[in-house]
């Protein structure tokens, strides 16, 4: 069976790590103190196209099959950027995990929780 994807997988999309949001929550209720809201969100420059995610999903899985982009679905919006220049401003040397490690790292969670994950 193939891993089919929707659209072209050119759009671009910003990913974040769920560890990196949960460490960035947590600092943002202990010592983020305006009452203006900040945009957890990797740098713009992290922005990837929907292919390479699906490609890192694939080898992270090693599949092996097919990959198929559906061209025959929308792309929908071609860029989402989050802007997180206030979060700088604050955390300026924050290092987020990059796209790549994160999926490796979801997927070697999920493989090694699979019986009690989801079901």
């Amino acid at each position: 069976t193939p891993f089919t994807i929707w659209g072209s997988g050119t759009p671009l999309r910003q990913f974040i790590y769920s560890l990196d949001l949960a460490e960035l929550t947590v600092w943002v209720m202990r010592e983020y103190h305006s009452p203006d809201p900040i945009t957890l969100s990797v740098d713009e420059s992290a922005e990837v196209p929907i292919k390479d995610v699906a490609l890192a999903v694939a080898k992270a899985m090693k599949f092996e099959g097919e990959v198929v982009f559906d061209t025959t679905k929308a792309d929908g919006q071609f860029k989402k950027t989050a802007c997180n220049k206030k979060l700088r401003s604050y955390r300026p040397d924050y290092k987020f995990i990059s796209m790549e490690e994160g999926i490796q790292k979801s997927v070697d969670w999920f493989l090694a929780n699979y019986e009690t994950a989801r079901k």
